[in-house]
């Protein structure tokens, strides 16, 4: 396991060790000598150069973090990810106006391609070993956990004192597994369970929400749902998700066509789109379970993130269960 954590770790250290001191030394070039690129280039100052110089300044705070990142590219992914997304906008802004004869080839190709574009395939490969590794690790703590999802059932309790495994013998549970409470579609599946809550409540299946937020932060989540008499387990350190053998999602199950259409489709409808939640872990894959007895009745495996699964029949008994 350390092994497979360590991999990699000392070339991506080196790499942001080298965009942190070549960002850093760049903006303060820019702050301490602003017409230095100009006259090397023969190109005329511009007129604010206060705006030139305030460039120079946030190069040189990103030189800092990227430094600092350097200690942990895997934990502060999120500083080389601003990094990217800010050179790829910068890049495609300057590549349109080139196309569009409303700037400067010198500009575009000496300092806009040199400066960020160089940038994009290192920190690309930061950010897509930080994903790698904790996909990998992941996948290793399902197969070596030594917990059953039984054994789990009896440990894990609700907010309400009641282990999953009690209530599950004294009625069918829908044990409704969720990514974080940022999530559109978790959202979305909040939503569905309000709809449906007092047609399930009626076929006597008790609904338990589990989640890796805070039981304080979920609670007030809840709220927005009229959901707050909902059952639910907090498990932080998705113990009981990895028992359940839900995995971290892949790129094409978090981030594919499927998902933006539907994400942009919610937007639309509610007005709400994803925000962020620092508790959770952003690429864990939902699941829906329905337990009786202590056994695994029925369950929904996601395809990806965007899958509307059929809460009510998740909820209703087949003939051959446990009596």
């Amino acid at each position: 396991m350390q092994e497979i954590v360590r991999k990699n770790y000392t070339s991506l250290n080196v790499l942001l060790i080298i965009a942190g001191v070549y960002h850093l030394l760049w903006g303060c070039s820019i702050l301490i000598f602003p017409n230095f690129f100009f006259f090397m280039e023969d190109i005329p100052v511009p007129n604010y150069m206060e705006l030139w110089q305030i460039t120079g300044f946030y190069t040189a705070i990103f030189g800092v973090a990227y430094f600092m990142a350097s200690f942990n590219p895997i934990r502060h992914w999120r500083i080389v990810f601003l990094g990217f997304i800010t050179k790829l906008l910068i890049v495609l802004s300057f590549l349109w106006s080139y196309i569009h004869d409303t700037s400067s080839f010198y500009i575009l190709y000496k300092m806009i391609l040199v400066n960020h574009g160089i940038w994009l395939f290192p920190f690309g490969l930061v950010l897509y070993y930080a994903y790698r590794q904790k996909y990998i690790i992941d996948n290793e703590l399902i197969i070596f956990n030594n917990s059953s999802a039984d054994e789990l059932l009896e440990i894990f309790t609700t907010n309400k004192g009641d282990t999953i495994k009690d209530s599950s013998n004294v009625q069918p549970v829908l044990l409704v597994f969720l990514r974080h409470i940022g999530c559109v579609f978790c959202k979305e599946t909040l939503m569905n369970i309000k709809k449906l809550k007092d047609e399930i409540d009626l076929g006597d299946t008790k609904i338990i929400l589990v989640n890796m937020t805070d039981e304080k932060n979920f609670s007030r989540a809840l709220l927005k749902y009229d959901l707050s008499d909902t059952d639910f387990v907090c498990d932080p350190e998705s113990i009981l998700y990895k028992a359940f053998k839900l995995k971290r999602g892949s790129l094409t199950q978090l981030f594919g066509l499927k998902v933006l259409f539907r994400a942009f489709q919610f937007w639309l409808k509610t007005g709400d789109f994803v925000t962020v939640d620092n508790d959770a872990d952003v690429y864990q894959m939902p699941g829906i379970f329905l337990i009786y007895k202590g056994e695994i009745i029925k369950q929904y495996v996601y395809e990806s993130v965007a899958d509307i699964p059929s809460l009510k029949h998740l909820t209703t008994l087949d003939a051959k269960v446990p009596s």
